[in-house]
């Protein structure tokens, strides 16, 4: 298959590599499509990258093209979006059901290969299957817009109250997008960018 491969600082490189192999309790997914991160800005110009060479992308959506042995629930031509957070599911913050604060976690696109490529596998788990008449590229935007909303979640959400939001990028867009449609009372935006 095709993929972005990241050799080095500011060495991403087209090429072919081997198509991924599922293992059970894994999916196959066709990219469809996929965001550039600001996470993944540092790891192309600098030196963020855990070790080269690396596939990068962890915000994207697609359809199932294989299932592997014990996975149930998802079909192949399911059309999905992918938490990319991997937690061992072993330890006692994974046994508390505190996935994020897993000791031992891998991240897709970030520790593991990731969907700037044709294929990516994925942990059936890891699968939410999109909406009908959710695209693609908008399913893309599932990891993005679930860190946003953990913001506004911690602040005990923003129905009837005013809300300022700092910053402007993708994050704050969505934030934006997400307190306007839980009912914030005003919203005031602000960034150094006019």
């Amino acid at each position: 298959m095709k993929a972005a491969v990241l050799h080095g600082q500011k060495d991403i490189r087209y090429e072919e590599v081997a198509d991924p192999v599922i293992n059970k309790g894994e999916v196959l997914v066709k990219v469809k499509a996929c965001g550039i991160c600001g996470s993944d800005l540092p790891r192309v110009l600098g030196k963020g990258a855990h070790y080269y060479p690396i596939i990068l992308g962890h915000e994207f959506a697609g359809e199932i093209a294989a299932i592997g042995d014990e996975v149930s629930g998802l079909a192949v031509g399911d059309r999905i979006a992918c938490a990319p957070l991997i937690p061992c599911h072993h330890c006692p913050d994974c046994s508390r059901g505190n996935y994020s604060q897993c000791k031992n976690y891998t991240f897709i696109g970030s520790r593991i290969q990731g969907a700037w490529a044709e294929y990516i596998k994925v942990p059936a788990v890891n699968a939410v299957k999109l909406p009908d008449g959710v695209s693609f590229v908008e399913g893309a935007f599932f990891e993005p817009a679930t860190v946003a909303l953990h913001g506004i979640l911690l602040m005990q959400g923003s129905g009837g109250q005013d809300v300022a939001i700092l910053g402007m990028g993708t994050i704050g867009l969505l934030v934006l997008q997400l307190v306007k449609a839980l009912g914030a009372k005003r919203i005031l935006a602000m960034d150094i960018d006019q």
